[in-house]
């Protein structure tokens, strides 16, 4: 029979294991773009050359697809994503600037709070990757990517929100009581 310190520990982590959340994996769906559209996202209505927004294939940066975004204005990409409120995230993509003017821009939200917001850098055709970590406030976290690039256009690619995984309190208890009857074991 197993002492009554180990058999404590084998209890509470039991508890911790059955406490600890279960992690979907990524919440976007089609952040790359493979399915040859915008499905998933909510895309502004094309409105003649004011605004450009397509999936094109070749040369993305990862996969076959990549979103391709350009407008005279303002205008946002979107996808409402399953959250919990009070759940940390990181937000993850790639970006390109492609043939445009330094005044062009890419803003990123998130719960309607802009929280990076990118420049054009000059001509140039490299992918730049982003990581970003999130604080979902509400549950079903709201995701957009907006631009400003006319006659230039920013391609988006790869994008990906996933959880941040922290030790629940129960998990925390088990290492203090662990550690708790580890000293008194050494006495």
């Amino acid at each position: 029979m197993l002492p009554t310190s180990q058999r404590c520990l084998l209890v509470a982590s039991f508890i911790a294991a059955a406490a600890t959340p279960v992690f979907a994996g990524e919440l976007v769906f089609n952040g790359g773009f493979e399915t040859g559209d915008f499905s998933g996202w909510n895309v502004p209505a094309p409105m003649s050359m004011q605004n450009l927004f397509f999936v094109s294939g070749g040369d993305a940066h990862s996969g076959t697809y990549y979103g391709r975004l350009s407008s005279t204005q303002l205008q946002y990409i979107s996808q409402t994503l399953p959250t919990q409120a009070g759940q940390d995230y990181e937000l993850s993509f790639w970006l390109r600037w492609y043939f445009g003017m330094l005044s062009e821009f890419v803003t990123v939200r998130w719960e309607g709070q802009p929280v990076l917001f990118v420049q054009g850098t000059g001509p140039g055709e490299i992918w730049t990757h982003f990581t970003l970590p999130l604080h979902a406030n509400i549950t079903g976290s709201f995701l957009e990517f907006g631009q400003n690039a006319f006659p230039g256009e920013f391609h988006i690619d790869t994008i990906s929100v996933v959880a941040v995984p922290t030790p629940s309190a129960a998990a925390v208890l088990v290492m203090a009581g662990g550690a708790a009857a580890m000293r008194r074991r050494r006495r």
